[in-house]
């Protein structure tokens, strides 16, 4: 008689965040036919691509969702509803918010990313943040009731990057699909916008945010929230407290830059203060192998990388190669950004795309941006 070998138990590997690099990752899946998947799914999934078209309206809500859970599914991926509590990298155990305990044999972490801010003042103006993208969709609805009040909102938006000239231009787009007024205002502590971008893109977007009656003022640090406004502090001005001056505002929307999500020095893992989990360029944590970490909440150790989608999207193609490859005692590649990545902006009726001092502006750039989002989207 024989004795059939006892079958070896398939390796876990626990997908904990529902981010860009985690979905892109569900359709490499079979690189990873020997392992048991589980993805933990903290509510949904919002395209930041489409944040723009939801603050203006253009976009319903439902239009920049993904379910993830059903994502999962037809993948062959568990999902499971949770957020995570703590790790003990040491013993492979994850700890979810409601208790549960889910061990692992490898762990990949794609936690997101949170606004920066200065805390709120009461009295003062209504602070928003660009993340998460529901506090887009909440500014929205309430800009919507003052419109249709009569009332012509102060709008103050913070920050001179990508996000914020979106976040500017949208709410022009929006005052006007409600048939009303806003006076919108765009301030950045840089010496212009995009710092780095090409100086002929730069002027046409200058020109462009005048035809849409958005002002701008550049060497502006905003300090905090007042009553009635924000207090702020230019370039040219001395310091010390009598620098501080003032600017009304019923509204600030901030869209100055992501930082790491909270909680992370609580999992047990390196972290690079101000820029997230601290990974190797094979996304490995330094120390614990069978960690990996990717997108906005990890920070590779030899650079230093803007946090845009385009870099998720090549790291998910990696991690799923490495993931592989740890499972197999395989040798891992190194995950190597690319020099030049493109930039899109939806100015609300133009798109501006820049890659390297190369640049366009017009309907067609804004196409592209809007086909670009809604095959990330249909993916679901």
């Amino acid at each position: 008689m024989t004795i059939a070998a006892p079958r070896a138990e398939r390796p876990r590997l626990l997908l904990v965040g529902a981010g860009h690099v985690h979905l892109q990752l569900l359709r490499h899946r079979r690189r990873l036919a020997d392992a048991e998947v589980t993805l933990v799914d903290p509510g949904g999934f919002w395209h930041a691509g489409t944040a723009a078209g939801l603050l203006s309206g253009r976009h319903a809500a439902h239009e920049g969702r993904l379910d993830p859970a059903r994502l999962a599914r037809r993948h062959g991926v568990t999902p499971i509803r949770g957020r995570l509590a703590s790790l003990d990298p040491e013993a492979k155990r994850a700890r979810l918010e409601d208790g549960r305990t889910l061990p692992f044999s490898l762990l990949s972490l794609n936690l997101g990313s949170a606004s920066r801010c200065p805390p709120p003042s009461s009295p003062g103006p209504r602070v928003w943040t660009i993340k998460p993208v529901a506090r887009l969709l909440a500014l929205r609805h309430r800009l919507e009731r003052e419109l249709a009040r009569g009332h012509a909102p102060r709008v103050l938006v913070v920050g001179g990057g990508a996000s914020g000239v979106e976040i500017a231009c949208q709410l022009r787009q929006l005052a006007r699909r409600c048939g009303g007024r806003a006076e919108i205002l765009l301030v950045t502590r840089e010496e212009r916008l995009l710092e780095g971008a090409p100086a002929g893109a730069v002027r046409w977007l200058m020109r462009h945010l005048a035809r849409q009656e958005i002002s701008v003022l550049v060497g502006v640090e905003v300090t905090g929230h007042a009553p009635g406004g924000v207090t702020f502090t230019a370039a040219d001005h001395g310091w010390g407290e009598d620098s501080l001056q003032w600017l009304a505002a019923d509204h600030a929307v901030h869209a100055t830059g992501l930082a790491p999500p909270e909680g992370l020095e609580r999992l047990g893992l390196p972290v690079i203060p101000g820029r997230g989990l601290a990974v190797e360029e094979t996304l490995q944590s330094p120390g614990f192998p069978d960690v990996f970490a990717a997108g906005d909440c990890a920070a590779l150790v030899s650079r230093v990388l803007p946090k845009l989608i385009l870099h998720g999207r090549h790291q998910a193609a990696v991690l799923a190669d490495n993931l592989g490859a740890r499972l197999a005692g395989a040798p891992l590649t190194a995950y190597v950004p690319r020099r030049v990545a493109t930039t899109l902006l939806d100015l609300g009726d133009q798109g501006l795309a820049i890659r390297g001092q190369r640049w366009w502006a017009g309907r067609l750039a804004l196409a592209w941006k809007r086909r670009l989002d809604r095959g990330l989207l249909d993916q679901d």
